[in-house]
């Protein structure tokens, strides 16, 4: 029962003061009465041989039939009457002081009570109290759910949480007998209150408290109750070692009279029924000695007729009775029963009747029945529709009885499942009526949710697991068929992860490859599917890629979010992968044959030094070798300063002199010479490198032409812009910061655009060009006519040039069509104020075609290679270097 808490502590000063003031405040004592300080007489003093004047009692309020409060916070019960009696056989005052057992545990520890009452007596408390004699014996069961089954003792409740008093006995017995989930109240009746919501399930209590809540309440048929777990014995107790008052207190209660402890018990518990009151035994007598009086014949008659009276009445009340009962018991049942309970009527449709546990599942509370809209409580989802609902019933109102699962909806508006059986059953002799019956079946699809989720996933990292990811291949290799796209799978091991369990735990083991998990999500595409093989092992689905490259790419991002360190439990831990990929349908067309190859492949990564990728075709793993070990040199190409920029030449064909230059930029690797564009370009793109290299290009032109002006020279400069940097927000930040570093006029900086990046017409794009317009930057449009031109960007833009494509003008000597295209592109930008630009000018001839046309500015391998800034200087300080128009 509730009469144990675990062993003081030391307390402080401030806990030490509230110990002894609360349990006196609710008391009632007034604030002037409370003494902060009781010590004991000391020997030889003149008290020392006296009885108190007061003694001072606390006790758990919570606790009938021997100590509760009435609805209205008046504090009785059986151990009040006794110590009121005890008071009177010894004239000592009796203070009472009914609190919470845990204040009334720190009253009687820290002095500010005398005596403890109804205290259970174990080894730990013979420490610190001397127990009377126990004056009573009460049980302690388990109590559950009717609903639950499988309880029988200690052993049976290691898969629940138990409900407990917070401080109770039973806390520290349950404890001991190795049960750690536990649900604490503040005192038994919030415990059945709790539990009549089923907010609790299981529970610990004192037999005779936990009949008096549950009867008070209306619940006692909604528990059952195990074997008790032990058999406790109610004592007093005072603080150890305290003799003199332990005798004072035993010897008043000897004083009491074995018949007035009973009467005092009574008053509580009740009497039985012993036999017939003797007021019915007066009046019999009476009656008699009345019917006497009418003599013997009239006697006769009455007693005859009396009897028989007697008999049909006696009879009538026995029939009246046995309804009685009998629909008391069904009304019980009807009320106490876990499932709810609903009766329809077939013709009408109402709902005719339904019981206490339907109006505490559906929340409806006391609303009349005519207002119940079993529309209203459906869950309105596809599957759980009130129309849905109609037709289950009619089903049933067929006769053909219906068991489903049902999502439910309360009136409040939450949800539920339910487990509903429907059919059609005769009741008050009308074969109209349907019975369904509703069970709550919430936990259980929520552990089998769980059970199927868990079968799928991995429990450590809450990944898929081998057999979802075995599922998901077959579809993508399903879909592969029909869209012509590649499946890869990637089999990644951390490498010398065992060091870390070894070294640092499995705890940190364990947290690292959730963070690891995490990273590999964050690098894949949504499509994309992480899973968990097992130990260090993950398996990545990669599926619908165009082509190897962004196989490829994906790979490399892998690697090189793996190499950016963990902080895991405080530590900063480094990582490194291992991959090996398999290509379908080239490398398998089925999960096992993949999943075997990317191992194999990721065995020779491991072989090969770890911190690196094989693909199981060899002739894939060159390709993708050169691809990343040209990622990688372009990421340390910037630091270490291997890229150049060349310019070359754009003249005027109407005056022949050099009027600015096109900024190419040039890769000096240290190992392999000069890279060609084509190369490395297109990587630095896809990796998001181009950014960086681009950003350092134009502020590198800038720089250039800046000191072409400072010698006199006013040479525009153009520079290429990728489509990536186009769509970032910072371009129109780092086209400002380029000119403001150099000091060149924005007229002199011209920017290049394809028509292809005109067509990802975002909003952001429209507003980065019309922002570096208004700066006065010069645009122009490169490779024209080789996309889908829309004018209308080019008006919007207000675009400078149009850059006429090298395929149009390689040919225009050769190829009238090309001619024909030329000559109009040319018209059209000088109707539209541009200046036409021609590129891949190879010879004289194609120099004075482009002249006749009145093309404005060329640029090609005949006016000038790609050089250093110097050859183009050199250039521009001559007069018509070109012999344009000669």
């Amino acid at each position: 029962m509730s009469r144990g808490h675990g062993l003081s502590a030391a307390w402080i000063s401030t806990r030490r003061t509230l110990a002894i003031l609360l349990p006196a405040l609710l008391a009632g004592a007034p604030a002037a009465a409370i003494n902060l300080s009781v010590p004991a007489p000391a020997a030889g003093s003149p008290d020392a041989g006296r009885p108190p004047a007061e003694l001072r009692v606390t006790l758990d309020d919570n606790y009938p039939p021997y100590s509760f409060r009435t609805p209205d916070g008046v504090h009785v019960g059986i151990v009040k009457d006794l110590w009121a009696l005890w008071s009177q056989k010894t004239g000592v005052a009796v203070q009472m002081m009914p609190t919470d057992w845990g204040l009334a545990r720190q009253a009687v520890d820290s002095g500010a009570a005398d005596v403890i009452e109804t205290i259970f007596r174990n080894d730990a408390r013979d420490l610190l109290y001397d127990f009377s004699k126990p004056y009573a014996r009460v049980d302690v069961p388990i109590w559950f759910s009717a609903d639950l089954s499988g309880i029988t003792g200690v052993e049976s409740l290691r898969a629940f949480t138990v409900g407990v008093k917070d401080g109770d006995f039973c806390l520290e017995w349950l404890t001991d007998h190795g049960i750690t989930a536990f649900q604490r109240f503040p005192g038994f009746e919030a415990m059945v209150e709790a539990a009549s919501r089923q907010d609790t399930r299981v529970f610990c209590m004192d037999d005779p408290s936990a009949q008096y809540y549950m009867t008070k309440r209306g619940v006692q048929g909604r528990f059952r109750y195990t074997d008790p777990l032990y058999t406790g014995e109610l004592h007093w107790a005072v603080r150890k070692g305290d003799a003199k008052l332990f005798r004072l207190i035993a010897d008043g209660f000897a004083r009491i009279t074995p018949e007035e402890r009973k009467a005092i018990e009574e008053r509580w518990v009740g009497r039985r029924l012993t036999g017939i009151s003797p007021h019915l035994t007066d009046l019999l007598v009476k009656l008699l000695a009345g019917l006497a009086l009418l003599g013997v014949g009239a006697l006769v008659w009455v007693l005859l007729l009396r009897r028989q009276v007697e008999s049909k009445t006696e009879s009538l009340r026995a029939a009246v009775t046995a309804l009685t009962a009998s629909e008391e018991r069904v009304r019980t049942i009807f009320d106490n029963v876990t499932d709810a309970i609903v009766i329809h009527d077939l013709d009408s449709g109402a709902i005719l009747e339904v019981n206490r546990r339907m109006r505490e599942m559906y929340r409806v509370g006391d609303m009349p029945l005519s207002d119940i809209d079993v529309e209203m409580l459906s869950s309105g989802e596809p599957s759980y529709t009130a129309k849905t609902a109609a037709a289950w019933r009619r089903k049933a109102a067929d006769g053909e009885p219906q068991l489903l699962e049902w999502h439910a909806r309360r009136l409040d508006g939450t949800q539920f499942w339910g487990e509903v059986s429907m059919r059609r059953a005769v009741i008050d002799g009308n074969d109209r009526r349907l019975l369904v019956l509703v069970r709550d079946i919430t936990d259980r699809k929520a552990a089998q949710e769980r059970m199927e989720y868990l079968s799928r996933h991995d429990a450590l990292t809450l990944l898929p697991n081998r057999v979802l990811v075995q599922d998901r291949t077959e579809q993508a290799l399903a879909r592969s068929e029909r869209n012509g796209r590649l499946v890869a799978l990637v089999a990644c091991g951390l490498d010398r992860f065992k060091t870390v369990n070894d070294s640092l735990g499995h705890a940190v083991g364990d947290a690292l490859l959730r963070a690891v998990a995490e990273r590999l999500k964050a690098v894949v595409r949504d499509t994309d599917t992480v899973s968990r093989g097992g130990g260090d092992e993950f398996i990545l689905l990669l599926s619908g890629r165009p082509d190897i490259d962004t196989v490829v790419e994906t790979v490399a991002s892998l690697h090189e979010a793996m190499a950016e360190p963990f902080q895991v439990d405080g530590q900063e831990l480094t990582l490194t992968l291992s991959s090996g990929v398999a290509l379908a349908p080239a490398d398998g067309e089925d999960f096992a044959t993949l999943l075997k190859n990317a191992d194999t492949a990721l065995h020779h990564a491991k072989a090969a030094g770890r911190d690196t990728h094989r693909f199981y075709a060899e002739a894939m793993n060159a390709e993708a070798v050169a691809h990343l070990s040209t990622r990688s040199g372009l990421r340390r190409a910037l630091e270490r300063g291997e890229f150049l920029i060349h310019y070359q030449p754009q003249v005027s064909l109407e005056t022949g002199a050099v009027t600015g230059a096109e900024a190419l930029l040039r890769w000096n690797h240290p190992e392999k010479g000069m890279v060609p564009p084509g190369a490395f370009i297109p990587i630095a793109e896809d990796s998001g490198l181009i950014v960086p290299i681009g950003a350092w290009v134009l502020a590198e032109a800038c720089r250039q032409a800046a000191r072409w002006r400072d010698q006199g020279l006013s040479l525009s400069v153009a520079v290429n812009l990728s489509a990536l940097q186009l769509q970032r927000s910072d371009l129109v930040p780092t086209v400002t910061r380029a000119l403001a570093d150099s000091g060149l006029d924005p007229l002199l900086l011209e920017l290049e655009l394809t028509e292809s990046m005109l067509i990802q017409n975002t909003d952001l794009v429209m507003e980065n060009l019309r922002r570096l317009k208004a700066m006065g930057v010069q645009m122009s449009i490169d490779d024209f006519g080789t996309g889908y031109s829309n004018l209308s960007y080019i008006g919007r833009l207000a675009v400078d040039k149009l850059k006429i494509d090298r395929s149009f003008v390689a040919d225009l000597t050769r190829s009238h069509d090309s001619a024909k295209i030329t000559a109009a592109v040319i018209q059209m930008a000088h109707s539209l104020n541009l200046t036409a630009v021609a590129e891949g000018v190879e010879d004289a001839g194609t120099l004075e075609a482009l002249r006749v046309l009145r093309c404005d500015v060329a640029q090609g391998y005949y006016l000038g290679r790609p050089g250093p800034a110097e050859a183009v200087e050199r250039a521009a300080r001559q007069v018509n270097p070109f012999k344009v128009g000669v």
